[in-house]
């Protein structure tokens, strides 16, 4: 929820996710596939709130989250909901886009979304006071860092870092990725943090989509060393999963 990565590919997509928290947080959940009378999701689960910071459902979406807006904000708690249960009821949502749009935001905590759906990548802010829903260059590979975390001048270090390595034209695996963050040793603003153990890179997730008719989602738990793979079946008829 604190750096996101999309790489197009010719074959399917790449996606990957960074997820800073405090370490004394209860361990999340492994990745599931989640039942929904409408629309069934794959994703790791935060065992506080019970949301999720990345997911992937069975019509091909992928939602993943970062916290902040464009810029850092004063946090004004309690707020009415948590921004990861936003992302699990967008995950079970047909036209996830069009529901963000018309969801009330009151009393929420400002949050950016990359959302994949129908072939369209676009990146939705919530700045706590407007709705900014804005349409990216599918074609070329992006990288997001959390207002709340990174300053502009981490933001645009990190930017550089990766556009770079992303003009040697890696192959991409989640194994290349990992090892390309792990370059980085700078405990504060690199992509594997840990800012005096009160913030630390708890997760990484790696989806690949499509691949053989499937989203796959690698997910490695950085505290336990422990690694879990699965995968959900997409389907290509929205009628028949909402009739």
């Amino acid at each position: 929820m604190c750096t996101v990565v999309f790489i197009p590919g010719k074959e399917c997509n790449y996606f990957a996710s960074l997820r800073d928290e405090d370490p004394q947080r209860p361990k999340a959940k492994a990745p599931a596939i989640i039942g929904s009378k409408n629309v069934k999701y794959l994703a790791p689960i935060d065992s506080l709130a019970g949301g999720t910071w990345i997911g992937a459902n069975e019509l091909g979406a992928v939602i993943i989250l970062l916290n902040g807006g464009f810029q850092n904000h004063e946090r004004k708690s309690p707020y009415a909901k948590s921004r990861g249960v936003i992302v699990t009821e967008l995950l079970q949502s047909a036209v996830p886009v069009m529901d963000w749009s018309r969801m009330n935001m009151d009393g929420i905590e400002p949050f950016t979304l990359i959302l994949w759906a129908d072939n369209m990548l676009f990146q939705l802010v919530w700045d706590g006071e407007k709705k900014h829903p804005i349409p990216v260059d599918p074609s070329k590979p992006h990288i997001w860092s959390s207002a709340t975390l990174y300053d502009t001048p981490a933001k645009a270090k990190r930017e550089a870092l990766f556009q770079n390595w992303m003009l040697q034209r890696p192959r991409v695996s989640s194994a290349i990725l990992l090892h390309f963050f792990k370059q980085f040793r700078d405990l504060d603003n690199g992509f594997l943090v840990n800012r005096n153990e009160h913030l630390q890179t708890l997760s990484y997730t790696y989806m690949e989509t499509p691949i053989a008719g499937k989203a796959v989602v690698n997910y490695y738990d950085l505290q336990s060393f422990a690694y879990y793979t699965s995968g959900i079946h997409l389907e290509s008829k929205i009628g028949e999963l909402i009739s």
